[in-house]
């Protein structure tokens, strides 16, 4: 791992900490907890768990030669999954992130495909993407979690930072 990947390495190493910590918070949620919908997120929490878990395995994609297998696939017509089963994929996609992260080239470029046509982007960009895209959901998650009176975890760096530094 060179230097300059270093920061990116740890970046995505919070990922998967704070994806952890905000599942946790959702393990023992009631069904009708999780259809929880709060104005201005993305829609029902459930929904709103599984987009998150969906998109980081699409970013994983386009970065890799990934491809889901049944056990993997999650789809938003299907019934929900489960918190448990939306943690395991959310961590096997982040730690694979993390070795995209340690290897990502600042010059390598992606070719990625959407309505027919192709548009070459800075991997960085796909990479960096993924965590922002995390972050905003699990902000959403925090938001409905508050609004059906549970104390959401803080995933934040500052807490990322307490947790990696104390001794275990």
């Amino acid at each position: 791992m060179t230097n300059h990947n270093a920061i990116l390495v740890e970046l995505f190493r919070h990922n998967v900490w704070a994806n952890d910590e905000m599942l946790a918070a959702c393990r023992d949620l009631t069904a009708e907890q999780l259809e929880t919908d709060v104005p201005g997120t993305y829609g029902r929490l459930s929904q709103t768990l599984v987009h998150l878990a969906r998109s980081q395995g699409g970013y994983l994609r386009h970065l890799t030669e990934w491809q889901p297998g049944p056990e993997q696939q999650l789809e938003y017509d299907q019934p929900f999954p489960g918190v448990d089963r939306l943690a395991d994929h959310l961590r096997f996609t982040g730690e694979h992130l993390i070795s995209v992260a340690q290897e990502l080239a600042p010059d390598r470029v992606l070719e990625l495909e959407e309505d027919g046509e192709t548009e070459r982007i800075a991997a960085w960009v796909v990479l960096l993407q993924a965590a922002y895209h995390a972050t905003e959901h699990r902000q959403q998650v925090a938001t409905a979690l508050t609004n059906i009176g549970i104390q959401p975890p803080e995933p934040d760096l500052w807490s990322y930072w307490e947790e990696i530094r104390s001794p275990q």
